[in-house]
C-alpha cells in the first residue's frame, strides 16, 4: 500500500530524513518509533503529500505522492500531533465544515458526519463547543475529522500523546476496530511504546533520519535480547526470595524485585532453565509462576538507538 524509497528531506542546515526505505502492506498497522527529531513526522508528512522530498520517492496505493498529490489525498487521512481547532464551533458544525472541505455534498455530508460521530462515540458531544473538550475527546474528534472522506490509509502522528490511561485505551481500541472491521491501513508514530507493541504488526525504529531496524515486534525483541532473564512470582515476600536467590552465585548473576515479581539474571554461560528451576524448588520457594522474560519495546528502543537526532 505504501512504498518509501531513498527518502531525503532537508530543512535549511538540518537533514531531517536521510535515506529512509520502508514498505507498508495493505491492511497492516505499521509503527514508527524513535526519539524526538528522528524524522518520524517528516516521513509521515511525505506520505500525506504535505512535504515534498528533496530526493527519493513515496507511493501510496501505487500513486506517486509528489506527482499525483490530489489523488493521494483522497486515499490518505492525516492526523497531526497538534490538534488545531475552531474553539467556538460546535462539534457537529466542526465536522460538517471539514466534510465540506473534502468535497462531500450536503446529503452525503450529513450522513458521513453522523457515521463518524457514532464510530468514535462522540454523539453525546455533538452540540458541545470544541474549545471546551478534554484532550482525549479532542483527539477522538480529530480522528473523526480524518475519517470523513473514508480514506484507505490513516497516517497518525502521536495520536495518544498527552492522554490519560483511559483515553489511550479508547484510542487504541478504536484503531483496532478501524483496522479489523473497516480494513484500514494504519501508520502510527508514538513515544508510548506499549501502544505500538499491542496494535502494530511491524515497526520501524528511526534515528537521526535513518531507519536503523524494521520488522515484526517479536523479531525486534529477539534482536534486542542480550541475555536470557526469568521472572518469578513467589507466594513468599519477594524481598525474602530475592535474598535467597542472590546467594546462589553459581547459577544467579543478579536478582531484582519489581512489585510482586522477582527478576532473575542467570550467571554468564548458564542457560539451563531446568537447573535453575530445580534449585529454586530445592530452596523451598513456592511460586505462582515462573517464565522466561521477554524484552519489551523499551529494551528494543534502547538497544537499537543511541539518542542521536537529525
Amino acid at each position: 500500500m505504501i512504498e518509501v524509497s531513498g527518502l531525503f528531506k532537508r530543512y535549511g542546515p538540518v537533514e531531517a530524513v536521510r535515506g529512509i526505505d520502508l514498505s507498508v502492506h495493505a491492511g497492516e498497522c505499521f509503527g514508527l518509533i524513535g526519539p524526538n527529531g528522528a524524522g518520524k513526522t517528516t516521513t509521515l508528512k511525505s506520505m500525506a503529500t504535505l512535504v515534498k522530498p528533496d530526493r527519493g520517492r513515496v507511493t501510496v496505493d501505487s500513486l506517486d505522492a509528489a506527482l499525483e498529490s490530489r489523488k493521494v489525498r483522497k486515499v490518505v487521512g492525516y492526523m497531526p500531533d497538534i490538534f488545531q481547532s475552531y474553539g467556538d464551533l460546535k462539534v457537529i458544525h466542526y465536522l460538517d465544515y471539514y466534510a465540506a472541505l473534502v468535497g462531500l455534498e450536503r446529503a452525503a455530508r450529513v450522513r458521513q458526519v453522523e457515521e463518524v460521530l457514532e464510530l468514535v462515540d462522540l454523539q453525546p458531544k455533538r452540540d458541545a463547543l470544541v474549545g471546551g473538550l478534554s484532550r482525549g475527546v479532542k483527539q477522538r474528534l480529530c480522528l473523526a475529522k480524518t475519517l470523513l472522506h473514508d480514506p484507505k490509509v490513516l497516517l497518525l502522528d502521536e495520536p495518544a500523546s498527552g492522554l490519560d490511561p483511559r483515553a489511550r485505551i479508547e484510542i487504541r481500541l478504536l484503531l483496532k476496530v478501524l483496522r479489523a472491521e473497516m480494513g484500514k491501513t494504519i501508520v502510527i508514530s508514538s513515544h508510548i511504546l506499549e501502544d505500538l507493541e499491542e496494535i502494530c504488526d511491524r515497526v520501524a525504529v528511526i534515528e537521526a533520519g535513518q531507519c536503523v531496524a524494521i520488522g515484526r515486534v517479536a523479531d525486534l525483541k529477539d534482536q534486542a535480547r542480550r541475555q536470557v532473564r526469568y521472572v518469578l512470582e513467589p507466594y513468599a515476600p519477594p524481598a525474602e526470595v530475592a535474598t535467597q536467590l542472590g546467594a546462589e552465585v553459581a547459577l544467579v548473576e543478579s536478582v531484582e524485585v519489581d512489585g510482586r515479581f522477582v527478576h532473575i539474571t542467570p550467571s554468564a554461560g548458564t542457560d539451563d532453565e531446568q537447573a535453575l528451576l530445580r534449585r529454586i524448588l530445592d530452596l523451598g520457594i513456592r511460586m505462582r509462576s515462573f517464565s522466561e522474560e521477554a524484552p519489551d519495546l523499551h529494551e528494543v528502543f534502547l538497544e537499537l538507538t543511541s539518542g542521536q537526532v537529525s
